[in-house]
């Protein structure tokens, strides 16, 4: 099972270079022989430290593979994954796709037109669909399509992921590109 990356001009986050991880496996060790020799403030590292991890607890990771649905093909359930990068969940914002007078579009043709914005991936959309992480989703949408992400189904056809708004919850569903779009599918982007 492999996800087909589609890369971006999203330079945010990348491997690390050799020189890079050489430099960070000098410095750590050289940190630990410091710690361990009783040179440095104790507590002052373990602050140190636990405010580093801290920085990216809570964001969304857009650089890894998303979970797979049980619907999705068994052996090739990924046709499309566009890295998105590590962000702050509350940069969520929705977008439009429609131009002025049209009400449906296409599934290709939605996907097309949203797959150009700064839109995300299905790892954002394990992360939203999470109950305790629905204070992120926008009061005044319904429907949010992640489309840097492209399933294929247990059916061989070509699946994105939404989410919707029923009452207070919200829910898990998937749309089928050979349907169409209205007007109320919106985009999950970043805001700026």
């Amino acid at each position: 099972m492999t996800a087909h990356a589609v890369t971006d001009d999203r330079k945010a986050n990348q491997k690390p270079t050799p020189e890079q991880v050489d430099t960070y496996t000098r410095r750590e060790s050289e940190l630990r022989t410091r710690f361990l020799k009783g040179i440095l403030d104790t507590s002052g590292v373990l602050d140190l430290l636990q405010r580093t991890l801290e920085l990216v607890k809570g964001f969304i990771n857009g650089n890894v593979q998303p979970e797979i649905p049980d619907w999705a093909d068994k052996e090739n359930p990924i046709i499309q994954h566009t890295l998105c990068g590590v962000f702050d969940p509350s940069r969520l914002t929705t977008a439009n796709v429609f131009a002025e007078g049209e009400s449906v579009l296409e599934g290709e043709q939605y996907l097309a037109r949203a797959q150009k914005l700064d839109s995300m991936n299905a790892c954002a959309f394990d992360f939203y669909a999470k109950p305790e992480n629905w204070k992120y989703l926008p009061k005044d949408v319904d429907v949010i399509v992640f489309p840097q992400t492209v399933f294929r189904g247990s059916d061989g056809n070509r699946y994105v992921r939404y989410l919707y708004r029923y009452g207070l919850e919200w829910y898990r569903n998937v749309k089928w590109l050979g349907r169409g779009f209205d007007r109320g599918c919106r985009v999950a982007v970043l805001a700026s």
